[in-house]
């Protein structure tokens, strides 16, 4: 295709094919290989899947969701991520993805947040970013700052629209609580696209004194670009502490008064196109409220969308569904499990999905190749020797060798078969003019043995293809094989 079109229609097309295709087409040459893991491209391809009319749809016409599943079986901790169809009847699990990372610890990773394909999630002072839908993670360089307990530390994960970058905001106290209203907090950027961390005196300068976010429950919400943290200052007054990821600067949403009691344990997300708030009523928490922000940063667009009756076999809102259900924890007899509640019926279902409390998470499915042209994380081949990842590097050019000597091969075969082709139809040029018998006799029968030659040749290279292909699946098939 790349022979008859202009390389820029070639990559516009490229660029809005499903992640899937474009793993796979890496194997077509080395061009659209390097074409492909271009940060240009990437960036291209990632402006196509965040357009409105771009989405990745089940036969339903509907997202898949994927979901997140902690499991705690002595004396092992395992993460599951699994996608789903989720339709206004059912809620079917079709595929799992295997997650590369391991704990060096006795617990699950924290999440930060799945932001825009990307999931980010921490342990200590480790961060992690993996894009499920390439099957690849990165492991981030350590911050410029220590803490000694990540209590000492508040973090956010977001996605800046204005120069499409990912990044973790760190917001660093000393740990003496006594000074904290008063202090300034060290603020600490990474950037994916600069690949460092970066403290931001303008950003601490920004952030309001006497302030503490809430870190209760669930992690920061990321929308419109900036990363937002349910927060209080010093009299007890509830609002929404925003960071805008663009200007890494500090700004606040005011709630409504009466919006919010000070009882209230609060937290920040986003249900479908808008910034959520979910309330927490008082001490025992018997209810939730959900309220969304209709206007982004208009204070009198807050709406009460549901109000849910909580008991002590429900404990956190999750998500809400496309169809008006809403997903939270729910009591079993022996786990926590994932369950739907009807707010027009007022009836749960569970889902069968179990898990441990506060490690669920459900997200809609996105696809992008952010990370692609990234080296592959050594956390996810953990298990790999280093004389056996040697021997596999030698081998792999051996068997690149072979390939290139291999398609060096095929374009002389192609060559001479276009030779062969012109003689024959010569060939029928002069037996077509000629009016002698036996001359035209003769040359039928030359052009048959050329014809019979050309086509055992064929058959020949055929076969030897066949090694060819298989060759240069050994070389993608660890992104191929994943992606089926």
């Amino acid at each position: 295709m790349s022979d008859f079109l202009p390389e820029d229609v070639v990559v516009d097309i490229l660029s809005r094919l499903p992640t899937k295709s474009l793993i796979r087409f890496r194997c077509v040459s080395k061009f659209w290989n390097s074409l492909i893991t271009s940060p240009i491209f990437i960036s291209s391809h990632l402006n196509q899947s965040l357009s409105p009319n771009h989405k990745i749809s089940n036969c339903n016409n509907l997202p898949p969701l994927i979901v997140r599943q902690c499991i705690r079986t002595t004396p092992t901790r395992t993460e599951h991520y699994k996608l789903f169809r989720d339709t206004e009847d059912a809620f079917h699990e079709y595929q799992e993805i295997e997650f590369p990372l391991k704990s060096r610890r006795l617990h699950f990773y924290y999440l930060l947040g799945y932001v825009k394909g990307l999931f980010c999630l921490y342990e200590q002072d480790s961060h992690f970013l993996w894009n499920p839908s390439i099957r690849k993670s990165l492991t981030l360089p350590k911050p410029r700052t220590k803490v000694k307990s990540r209590f000492d530390c508040t973090l956010g994960f977001g996605f800046d629209t204005r120069t499409y970058d990912y990044k973790i905001l760190r917001i660093v106290f000393s740990g003496n609580k006594q000074h904290q209203e008063a202090e300034m907090p060290l603020v600490e950027v990474y950037s994916l696209n600069a690949g460092v961390w970066k403290i931001n005196s303008g950003a601490s300068n920004s952030y309001p004194l006497g302030s503490s976010i809430s870190q209760y429950r669930h992690f920061a919400a990321s929308f419109e670009g900036s990363v937002h943290f349910a927060a209080k200052n010093s009299s007890g007054d509830r609002f929404i502490l925003s960071f805008d990821l663009g200007d890494e600067v500090f700004q606040t949403i005011l709630l409504p008064k009466g919006m919010v009691s000070k009882g209230s344990d609060i937290n920040t997300s986003v249900f479908g196109e808008w910034l959520s708030l979910l309330c927490y009523d008082g001490y025992k928490q018997k209810s939730c409220s959900i309220w969304i922000m209709k206007d982004y940063g208009i204070v009198d667009s807050w709406y009460n969308l549901f109000k849910v009756d909580l008991n002590e076999e429900f404990a956190r809102v999750i998500s809400l569904r496309d169809n008006g259900h809403i997903l939270f924890d729910a009591k079993t007899r022996i786990e926590w499990e994932l369950s739907s509640y009807d707010p027009s019926s007022q009836q749960v279902k569970n889902l069968g999905i179990q898990g441990v409390l506060g490690h669920f998470h459900v997200d809609t499915f996105e696809e992008n190749l952010v990370l692609l042209d990234k080296k592959n994380d050594a956390i996810s081949r953990r298990g790999v020797s280093r004389k056996r990842k040697d021997r596999s590097d030698v081998e792999q050019r051996r068997l690149i060798k072979e390939l290139e000597s291999l398609v060096d091969k095929r374009q002389r075969f192609i060559d001479e078969e276009r030779r062969q082709i012109d003689l024959c139809q010569d060939l029928v040029t002069q037996i077509s003019q000629e009016h002698r018998v036996e001359e035209r006799q003769r040359l039928s029968d030359l052009l048959q043995s050329m014809i019979t030659k050309l086509l055992h040749e064929r058959r020949l290279w055929e076969s030897s293809s066949e090694k060819c292909g298989l060759l240069f699946g050994y070389r993608f098939r660890a992104e191929v094989e994943l992606l089926k």
